[in-house]
């Protein structure tokens, strides 16, 4: 198999934690991805710039709770190997500081632990093909400012959320964890996790972070869901056309 052919159908992946723990998450995250191929791993500094360099991967995960360790590897990573994508995963108040600063090329700022890992594939994936992934919500504001009408598919299955519905999936683009969806509205997180399954089933999307890209594209990340509605059926009305 070519190389060309390889870089489509697998995502090489290395990890980088001292934790042993967190790797072992990881891997058991990483397991069903058949797309997904660790090529490595390594638990200090000068390990994995090394395994870097060595294998050149397409993907350096890299989990720490130092923000200069975090960068001081990403930029050292970028001068050994011009096509490895970094993604990292911190705590929630670093992870905020990193998408807030952006004094380093991230293509990927997770929060650890939280329910964006559940598709720590498909980030990958995304990562792989160019694009870029965040939990942060100021990231996401930057990207909800683009105001065209929404799809008219999609408008009609917004409109068959309840406000509850939208509200859990603006929170999910927001980068809350289920826990954190559940406290304030005062119900469980089973609950929350039944809201969603039936959210991603209605809006037809392919995991939690294809929901929270809808989110940001349907305006739902500025706007309260009362007035995402409000602004489709005028959008609707508008067009005088049925959706």
């Amino acid at each position: 198999m070519g190389l060309a052919a390889r870089s489509n159908s697998t995502v090489r992946v290395h990890l980088a934690s001292r934790d042993v723990l967190t790797i072992a998450g990881l891997r058991q995250l990483l397991k069903p991805c058949a797309f997904i191929s660790v090529c490595g791993v390594t638990s200090d500094d000068e390990a994995t710039l090394a395994a870097v360099t060595a294998s050149n991967p397409d993907v350096l995960v890299v989990s720490s709770t130092d923000e200069h360790e975090i960068e001081a590897l990403a930029a050292a990573a970028r001068i050994v190997s011009q096509t490895t994508k970094v993604v990292v995963l911190a705590d929630e108040a670093l992870a905020h500081q990193l998408i807030m600063e952006d004094l380093i090329r991230l293509e990927a700022v997770l929060v650890r632990g939280g329910d964006y890992l559940e598709d720590i594939g498909a980030v990958l994936r995304i990562v792989h093909r160019g694009g870029h992934v965040t939990t942060g919500h100021s990231a996401l504001k930057a990207a909800a400012s683009d105001r065209r009408p929404i799809d008219p598919k999609r408008a009609s299955r917004l409109l068959t959320l309840s406000a509850r519905e939208l509200q859990i999936m603006r929170e999910v683009a927001a980068g809350r964890t289920n826990a954190q969806i559940a406290q304030p509205l005062h119900v469980s997180v089973a609950t929350i996790k039944a809201d969603l399954a039936r959210i991603m089933e209605v809006m037809q999307a392919a995991s939690r972070v294809d929901l929270a890209v809808q989110a940001v594209q349907c305006g739902l990340v500025d706007d309260e869901p009362d007035a995402i509605v409000d602004r489709i059926l005028l959008q609707i009305k508008a067009e005088d056309k049925p959706i």
